[in-house]
């Protein structure tokens, strides 16, 4: 028999398909893109945009609460941040919202562009379809719906949530005595969700590798055994300052602005300088500043949060600026979070059935809720190191494709030659260093790493200067 708990989980469940779940509006993507967008700054009657300028589909969050707000007059902040205050609803000209009850206990059956617009609004929604679909649902237009390029990656997002609902409410069953027959229909569900969701992701590792290769950017090149480029480059990675002032006095030679040439040591440099250039359509925004200000127990706080809604989340977050802090404050709030979700790492989420500890009803309720967190912190951080991928992506992109990339490297070529000219005695020393390991003229084999090489290398370079001129690098 299903305990108790059992019970009052079922009712809880995100993906149970009875109607209990209720949802004020269905909003169409028509009447969304009424306003502007505060996540894109995409225009009225504009679609967002991706950070490779595409048009999607997919409705960021921010533009649909903000409709909602306007439309209703409505506060839907969270609530550990919400004043208390009423306001007067503004006029809003265009069509109204259709209010329905509940949502669709199968939202699947909807016709197509009907169920498009939902799942653009509703992520639970969005998780039910694709668990039907992983289950074996099969459906003309469906697999281009869920696994198009604009809304792949957020179907990763829902199916990653789906695995782990599955197994919580699996663990659950297991460990409150539920009929042998349910457990077995939610494992199949589980392992259903979890091949589909690993069949997802090569499927976007794919499709980002044929991007990128299209774009010249893979794959890499591999390092260089040309003993003369490779001491080239060492001379001026020994030598930034001397060498950025080259890259700057021959850029503007062949017209480049100096901001175009400004040396990116930080990834918050880079990504500013990519929206400053109109590259990444991301505005830094009064909600985006703030986050920015927050110090680590109140950024910490605004994450959680964050990861308990599902269906309402908060957008800042994935600004380009918070990217790297978000998925560093979610590795450590996991890290902290994990003995008391009894999972014994951060990777993914132990199946807690292995072991045979026995536990209270209550106990089971506390470790559940403490076990729901843990997971939905584990899809936020997924999803967050998608976020990066793309950020770094887009801006590959984005600055292969601006006129000024081959022009600085024109530039970078033209420093580096200039710096063999002034420093001769440099570059001979590197040159006769890297002689001991070429196979033929020009042409390496090295046998140890060439960070240890190149260190090595440095250090006589030192020596051989004044210590007044030794490089900033080695200072």
């Amino acid at each position: 028999m299903c305990s108790s708990f059992d019970d009052s989980a079922r009712a809880d469940a995100a993906l149970d398909t009875s109607p209990t779940r209720q949802a004020l509006w269905n909003l169409r993507s028509s009447e969304v893109a009424t306003i502007a967008c505060p996540t894109c700054g995409a225009a009225r009657r504009a679609p967002c945009r991706t950070l490779w300028d595409r048009p999607t589909t997919v409705l960021h969050r921010g533009r649909t609460i903000r409709y909602v707000k306007m439309r209703f007059a409505l506060d839907l902040t969270e609530p550990h941040e919400r004043p208390v205050r009423h306001r007067v609803a503004p006029p809003l000209s265009g069509p109204g919202l259709t209010a329905t009850p509940a949502p669709h206990p199968q939202p699947w059956r909807l016709p197509l562009h009907e169920l498009a617009d939902l799942v653009n609004v509703s992520f639970l929604d969005l998780a039910k379809v694709v668990t039907a679909h992983a289950c074996g649902l099969q459906r003309t237009g469906l697999d281009e719906l869920l696994f198009g390029p604009d809304r792949i990656e957020q179907s990763i997002d829902a199916l990653t949530y789906a695995m782990h609902d599955r197994q919580l409410r699996r663990e659950v069953r297991v460990l409150s005595g539920g009929r042998p027959e349910e457990i077995e229909d939610l494992a199949a569900q589980e392992r259903a969700v979890r091949d589909r969701l690993r069949d997802t992701e090569r499927r976007l590792k794919n499709q980002r590798i044929a991007e990128l290769t299209a774009a010249g950017i893979l794959p890499f090149p591999a390092p260089t055994d040309d003993s003369r480029r490779l001491a080239r480059a060492w001379l001026g990675r020994y030598l930034p300052d001397e060498k950025e002032a080259l890259v700057r006095r021959l850029a503007a030679d062949k017209g480049l602005a100096p901001s175009a040439t400004v040396h990116i040591r930080y990834i918050p440099d880079k990504i500013t300088r990519c929206i400053d250039n109109g590259w990444l359509a991301a505005p830094v925004t009064d909600a985006v500043h703030h986050l920015l200000e927050l110090d680590g127990p109140a950024f910490r706080r605004r994450i959680v949060a964050d990861a308990a809604q599902q269906d309402a989340r908060d957008d800042a977050l994935c600004h380009p600026l918070l990217l790297n802090r978000w998925r560093d404050q979610l590795t450590e709030t996991l890290m902290e979070m994990a003995p008391s979700a009894n999972n014994a790492h951060t990777k993914h989420l132990h199946d807690l059935t292995l072991t045979s500890r026995p536990r209270s009803d209550t106990q089971l309720r506390r470790l559940h809720g403490r076990r729901r967190m843990f997971a939905a912190l584990l899809q936020r951080r997924s999803e967050s190191v998608r976020l990066i991928t793309s950020l770094n992506d887009g801006m590959s992109l984005a600055e292969r494709r601006d006129p000024s990339y081959e022009l600085l490297k024109q530039a970078g070529d033209q420093a580096y030659d200039e710096l063999v000219r002034r420093h001769p005695d440099l570059y001979r020393h590197i040159r006769a260093h890297l002689a001991r390991y070429e196979t033929r003229y020009g042409r390496l084999q090295l046998t140890e790493p060439r960070a240890q090489l190149r260190a090595r290398i440095y250090d006589e370079l030192d020596r051989m200067r004044p210590v007044h001129m030794a490089s900033p690098a080695r200072r």
